[in-house]
């Protein structure tokens, strides 16, 4: 129906009320009056009605156009569209009320989209449930990884896109209806192609009061994760493997080559002794050397062995007075005269295995006293309170280390002299920081060549 039809029904209506209005107020005025009176009133009244009813009916008009415009514009999708009447009537409240309405409406519209994108921006997958489980709407990120589009998920039943033999969909969402929500569980996903997809998924319900509205539902596509969690599992196996092989090897060590190495140094130093007077020089040289090549394999044996036997072997930990320890450890080594060793700091007590602590300073004070190479040696122990850890020190004033071999000597069998020249299995640091890493410290070395060597080692404090 076009706007004049609409507009000429109005006026129609309007004139008929107008004209019982004028009916009514005439027959009342009548019965007052004198008949003499009579034309002269009919015709003034006739004429104020007339031109009551032409000023009436043309703002009525006008005010009932702008109502058509602004319903048309407005059913048009221009919210920000204002009907604007001059009036205070009827029809200037009723277009009042209309552009009220309007308002809310733009209101809530803006909300919306700000939701919708929202929704649309999260990087996870978005998938709101009616209250029988079937699903409402979905963000773009629920599509892709699912496989669908928009229109194939949506009314699907949730159960459909869960592993068939996955307890999930069971339990997890009667547990998500009885506690209101539901944080960081997993669940497999099917996809549309078939493919299982692990999923981290957390859900709240929506409600009011004491009904369910529906149910919001986000997830993560957690393969990646689920992966490397693989590969972790297998590198785990793997190096318990290798530490059981490890294991193995000392003990094949410990117990199948020490008899024959035994053995041989017996058997060379009786030669050694019993035959002293028949070797040349050249001779007696070789079999010593055979006597220390000897001993330097049993060394090296007990040294696998201390190293296989960290962080395998525990022993309970205790309140160790390091002051005492270190003292023990000096009387131990017994020093030569010419070198000092000294406590310069008060040391601390902390929770440790004292055998492993003391492996450490045994190893870091005897190397020092090893390699000394001044006439005056000087050996220092010390440690400084770094908050949550202790930084202990031991100084010297020997060789140094060239810059290069900082790292090296850490590694296992490493020396940096000739083992002709020094008895060293090369085991020592490494042990050390073995022991230290297995407390979560961490152990370097500082030097200079000829003005010696300062090794750090920090503990939990």
């Amino acid at each position: 129906m076009s706007i004049n039809v609409k507009l000429q029904a109005v006026l129609f209506l309007i004139s008929a009320i107008l004209l019982s209005i004028t009916g009514f107020l005439v027959w009342s005025f009548i019965k007052e009056v004198q008949p003499g009176q009579f034309v002269q009133i009919l015709a003034g009244i006739s004429l104020l009605v007339i031109f009551l009813s032409h000023g009436l009916l043309r703002s009525t008009r006008k005010s009932i156009k702008e109502l058509l415009r602004g319903t048309e514009v407005i059913g048009s999708g221009n919210l920000e569209y204002k009907i604007n009447l001059e009036y205070k009537d009827e029809l200037g409240q009723l277009a009042a009320s209309f552009n009220k309405m309007t308002e809310n409406l733009q209101k809530i519209t803006i909300s919306r989209d700000y939701s919708d994108s929202i929704i649309r921006s999260i990087i996870g997958g978005l998938i709101v449930l009616s209250q029988d489980r079937c699903i409402r709407s979905v963000n773009a990120a629920a599509c892709e990884m699912l496989g669908y589009n928009e229109d194939e998920l949506t009314g699907m039943s949730f159960n459909k896109i869960f592993v068939e033999d996955t307890k999930f969909k069971v339990n997890e969402l009667n547990s998500l209806i009885e506690k209101g929500y539901i944080i960081n569980e997993e669940g497999v996903f099917l996809s549309k192609e078939g493919k299982s997809i692990p999923v981290l998924f957390s859900g709240s319900v929506m409600s009011k009061g004491n009904k369910i509205e529906g149910i919001v539902c986000v997830f993560l596509d957690i393969t990646e994760r689920k992966q490397i969690e693989a590969r972790q599992i297998q590198l785990l196996n793997e190096l318990k493997t290798v530490n059981q092989e490890l294991s193995d090897f000392a003990y094949i060590v410990s117990h199948d080559l020490r008899a024959p190495l035994r053995g041989i140094s017996s058997l060379a130093g009786w030669i050694a002794t019993d035959y002293a007077d028949r070797f040349d020089e050249e001779g007696k040289k070789q079999i010593q050397l055979l006597i220390g090549r000897a001993k330097r394999m049993n060394s090296l044996i007990d040294g696998i062995l201390q190293y296989s036997r960290v962080g395998r072997i525990k022993e309970e930990k205790l309140e160790v007075d390091l002051n005492n320890l270190v003292k023990n450890v000096i009387d131990l080594i017994s020093p030569p005269e010419n070198i000092e060793v000294k406590i310069e700091t008060e040391l601390p007590t902390i929770l440790c295995e004292a055998t492993r602590i003391e492996q450490v300073f045994q190893n870091l004070i005897s190397n020092a006293v090893k390699y000394m190479d001044k006439p005056e040696g000087k050996i220092k122990i010390g440690c400084c309170n770094e908050g949550e850890y202790w930084k202990f020190i031991v100084a010297d004033n020997g060789p140094g280390i060239e810059e290069k071999y900082f790292e090296k000597v850490f590694q296992i069998f490493q020396t940096l002299k000739p083992r002709d020249e020094v008895e060293s299995t090369g085991i020592g640091l490494s042990i050390v920081k073995k022991i230290v890493e297995m407390y979560g410290g961490k152990v370097w070395v500082e030097s200079k060549v000829d003005c010696g060597s300062t090794f750090y080692f920090t503990l939990p404090g």
